[in-house]
């Protein structure tokens, strides 16, 4: 046996930066966080969400390494645990899992670039204005209960600077605030 079935409960670590890679976690159900610390401020770099793993522990089945982010469950998440090694070897032996694999680095690859793109082009109030919009759209709902901390996790910045971005959308009427909840109009 190779791989072990594991439920993991929400707000749970799965990776931790600066600390060794031992195995890879492959999410079967919830979601997972990932994003790099440092000081105070996180910058999200994607989710893994079920029938995906975090590629940059998909990095370590080729080398033996310390991880470079965090990786945290959003919600009640199941994984297999399966440890670096057997993994490394299954890239050779099985062409079902080296096209996993390859697929995972490029889903990541694409998505990295994507939030690199927004980071260095877009302005930190679009940035906010379209995530905002986006959970909106996700959740079918108006109605966003994230606290002014998480939202600037989410986007790389400041609270006191998220905060004061959301005041000046409220001026102008893009959104209603209220405690831990923000309305999109």
């Amino acid at each position: 046996m190779f791989g072990v079935l594991q439920n993991v409960s929400k707000n749970s670590y799965i990776i931790e930066q600066d600390k060794y890679i031992k195995w890879l976690a492959l999410v079967i159900s919830g979601k997972v966080r990932v994003w790099q610390e440092k000081e105070d401020r996180q910058i999200l770099l994607y989710y893994v969400c079920p029938v995906q793993t975090c590629v940059l522990s998909l990095s370590a089945i080729f080398r033996d390494c310390k991880s470079i982010v965090n990786a945290k469950t959003e919600e009640e998440t199941t994984i297999i645990k399966i440890p670096v090694r057997h993994a490394a070897e299954w890239s050779f032996k099985y062409n079902s899992w080296n096209k996993f694999t390859l697929n995972s680095f490029i889903f990541s690859y694409e998505d990295l670039l994507h939030s690199y793109k927004n980071l260095a082009f877009n302005k930190i109030d679009k940035r906010l204005l379209e995530y905002i919009r986006s959970i909106s759209k996700k959740n079918n709902s108006r109605y966003i209960k994230l606290s002014h901390s998480q939202l600037a996790k989410e986007i790389g910045t400041t609270r006191e600077v998220v905060s004061k971005i959301l005041k000046q959308f409220e001026l102008i009427g893009l959104v209603n605030l209220r405690f831990m909840q923000i309305e999109v109009l």
